[in-house]
């Protein structure tokens, strides 16, 4: 029977979703009672999807992201594959990496559109969405995806038995007040906090949204712990506390009600969610650690001394579990709050620490009792210098107010950061004989490509020295150093925004993705709003952000001038791979040489099957292509492959040259059917959200300006529109084609194109090199 007739509500579920609640009823893992309650919980965020449909398929989804990397933000697509049960990172049709949901542990909140997937035994993934839509609806997937992962987690052999809540749906709940803001404005938000087992799940009380830049629907907020990285702690005060994951530092307070008569009475409530959290983390994180001493046993197997690596393991874990969940946390680095700035706490740590160390080396300067001068034949240590310590004259006083200091324009060029020759190859070369001073170039037309030339405008007070930046100190520095090479005034800003192309005196693409990151959160428009200072005291990052503030849909400017740039882009570069594609897929469709190939193979595998005793076959998989190489005769060189070649070229020497038919395969197979198919439909989602913004920027009693814009965003969209059709004509006709190859050759539907063309690739290369060799 189908679960939507016994339960109520399941409508909005996904496949996968019913399948598991009818599994853990019929189990006994959950009576009727308890999967009424989980259906209640259950997010309905089926109902109105972020993003478009994609060609009907509701088991993946496909989203525009950014992936930090070496210090850089790459463009991807993260796909969300329920069907295959992978997490995919997509670069130009092409698959760079596929994730098992297994792996999936934790996914923490940033600041902004700014998030991070844990994995188990990988790298963090840091992500950027495109927005903050689109962040919102990553973060509920993944979620769905650790809550699957909890409760269907295999149970290991001979693992530890720790004493746990059995599995009863809420563990406990109430309601907690969460900190919000940074150091300039702190306020608390009630919740509905709902303990489970392995996360913990806020749900806000008052789901009126006070941001009129982007009125974005409220979700959960859900704190892991099924990753073994978080602890929680009581606070000072008898009603707060806090909970630590890798990421980010939790703050709640419990909150005064008529439940409570006394302080006793909160500060015991208090207690106990400290301790039904605290006994969470503390499962999590031995049954993490039990996984890793099992990874750890598995890889010295086969080494000799591994019965001794084996208790070294044993004694490894044995020492953690002795370790309390407070212990830990004293010796990981610092938390931040969830918006990203340093806690109070961890600020006023850094600072005294920094003060203490800084007064330590000026007055007590004690040299190490083993140093010695560089050059000096001497072994003794050095001999105590007395101290001289001389008192600087004090700064000279900042401006007076009601002036600005101008920054003067000054010209530069960008630097080329040499991959320097070492001294001793460096003799060894022609450099040491080259002579450079005669060579003559065009410095003008060099200078006009590469220079930068500092920002002439005003920019208040000179000095942060002189003057208290309202913004954290960490993205006040980092603004400040964009704001070097950015060449507009902020009274400026407004109108540049209004300027769809760069060529027509609009913003670059860098500097548009470089204000996405520099977006003022909540807590800075309210602190601004309240700033009474006039911009000539200002700092020139806080003139900046004080601008920015007041600036109506910020966001959503920003988000749609980077995807008017990024979209024509995309699909230029997606036009040849798809048309390789077709052509690939053409190619071998048609080819009828091939399945001769193919046929002669399977004789020959079939008279050797036969006399081996296996009996014969009619057909077989792609797949097999990749073993001819592997199978050797009696010469090691010979193998099953050289002898298709020598067959072929006795009985059918014409048909040894069927590689000329797929000469598009011979090449590199690059972009799979689904990396591109994921590239058509996520530029099918931001079209949408550019016909979205439409509606927003409609012109209504506005200036000729914001007309203006309008009627150019009406104009791009009717040509993005044409464009991206005949994309998806051509993407359907690719798709259609390989679903023809699937038939043919009796390959599975789900099979990956970048596999499949793989092994025939590989195929064909190396026929045609034994060919080579056999002809010359």
């Amino acid at each position: 029977m189908a679960l939507d007739r016994q339960l109520p509500g399941t409508a909005f579920l996904s496949a996968d979703r019913q399948e598991w609640l009818l599994t853990a009823v019929r189990s006994g893992r959950l009576t009727f009672g308890q999967a009424l309650e989980e259906l209640n919980r259950e997010p309905k965020v089926m109902d109105s999807p972020v993003s478009v449909p994609q060609g009907g398929n509701v088991s993946q989804y496909n989203f525009s992201i950014y992936k930090y990397n070496r210090y850089i933000w790459q463009k991807r697509i993260l796909q969300i594959d329920f069907k295959q049960q992978v997490v995919c990172s997509i670069e130009k049709g092409i698959v760079k990496r596929q994730l098992p949901f297994s792996q999936i542990k934790s996914a923490e909140d940033g600041h902004g559109t700014k998030f991070t997937i844990c994995f188990q035994g990988r790298q963090d993934y840091e992500l950027e969405a495109s927005s903050l839509e689109d962040k919102t609806k990553i973060i509920e997937l993944i979620n769905k995806i650790i809550f699957d992962n909890i409760y269907s987690m295999p149970e290991q052999e001979n693992e530890t038995v720790y004493e746990v809540p059995t599995r009863t749906g809420v563990l406990c709940d109430g309601l907690l007040d969460l900190e919000k803001g940074g150091l300039a404005s702190i306020k608390w938000v009630r919740y509905r906090a709902e303990l489970h087992e392995g996360e913990l799940v806020l749900c806000q009380t008052d789901h009126l949204s006070k941001d009129n830049d982007c009125n974005q629907r409220y979700i959960s907020t859900v704190i892991h712990f099924s990753d073994g990285n978080a602890s929680a702690e009581k606070l000072h005060g008898c009603d707060t506390f806090s909970v630590h994951t890798k990421k980010n530092e939790y703050r709640f307070r419990v909150p005064v009600t008529n439940a409570f008569k006394s302080t006793d009475d909160i500060k015991k409530d208090r207690d106990q969610w400290v301790a039904v959290i605290d006994k969470q983390c503390l499962h999590w994180k031995l049954k993490s650690q039990d996984q890793s001493t099992s990874e750890c046993k598995a890889v010295y197997s086969t080494i000799e001394n591994a019965p001794s690596l084996e208790n070294k393991c044993e004694n490894q874990l044995e020492q953690k579990k002795m370790i309390s969940s407070k212990d830990i946390n004293s010796q990981v680095s610092p938390p931040v709050s969830p918006s990203g700035h340093p806690t109070k706490r961890t600020q006023a740590l850094r600072n005294s620490q920094s003060l203490s160390n800084q007064v330590s080396s000026i007055l007590f300067p004690l040299p190490s009792p083993s140093f010695t001068v560089s050059g000096s034949n001497s072994s003794e240590p050095l001999k105590p210098v007395p101290l001289s310590v001389t008192i600087a004259a004090p700064p000279p006083p900042p401006p007076p107010p009601g002036k600005r200091a101008f920054q003067p324009v000054s010209k530069r060029t960008k630097p080329f950061h040499w991959d320097l020759l070492p001294q001793d190859k460096l003799v060894k070369t022609f450099w040491t004989q080259s002579d450079t001073s005669k060579i003559k170039i065009n410095e003008s037309k060099v200078y006009e490509q590469f220079c930068i030339q500092d920002t002439g405008v005003n920019v208040g007070v000179e000095s942060a020295a002189n003057i208290n930046i309202l913004l954290n100190p960490k993205i006040a520095h980092n603004f400040n150093i964009f704001l070097k090479s950015f060449h507009v005034r902020p009274c400026e800003l407004k109108d540049k925004l209004l300027i769809i192309n760069e060529k027509d005196g609009g913003l670059t693409d860098e500097q548009i993705t470089s204000l996405r990151r520099y977006l003022p959160t909540p807590d800075d428009v309210e602190m601004y709003k309240s700033c009474k200072s006039s911009d000539s005291e200002l700092h020139v990052v806080d003139q900046y952000m004080k601008e920015m503030c007041i600036i109506p849909h910020l966001s959503h400017r920003l988000d749609l001038l980077l995807t008017i740039r990024e979209l024509p882009v995309s699909m230029e570069d997606l036009h040849p791979l798809i048309s390789q594609k077709i052509k690939m897929c053409t190619q071998l469709r048609d080819s009828k040489s091939f399945v001769c190939v193919l046929e002669h193979l399977l004789v020959i595998g079939n008279y050797l099957n036969e006399n081996a005793g296996k009996g014969t076959t009619k057909g077989f998989r792609l797949s097999s292509l990749t073993k001819l190489s592997q199978m050797r005769g009696k010469e090691r060189k010979f193998t099953l492959l050289h002898a298709l070649v020598e067959q072929i070229m006795l009985h059918q020497p014409n048909l040894a040259l069927f590689f000329q038919e797929l000469t598009e395969i011979e090449a590199v197979p690059g972009a799979s059917i689904k990396g591109l198919t994921a590239e058509v439909d996520v530029l099918k989602n931001e079209l949408q959200k550019i016909i979205q913004s439409k509606k927003i920027f409609k012109s209504k009693n506005k200036t000729n300006q914001d007309s203006q814009f309008y009627k150019d965003l009406k104009a791009i969209i009717q040509k993005y529109e044409a464009d991206l059709s005949q994309l998806t004509k051509k993407c359907d006709e690719m798709k259609k084609l390989y679903v023809d190859i699937l038939l043919k050759f009796g390959e599975p539907q789900e099979q990956d194109s970048q596999e499949l063309f793989g092994w025939v690739c590989s195929f064909v290369c190396d026929f045609k090199r034994i060919y080579t060799e056999f002809t010359t």
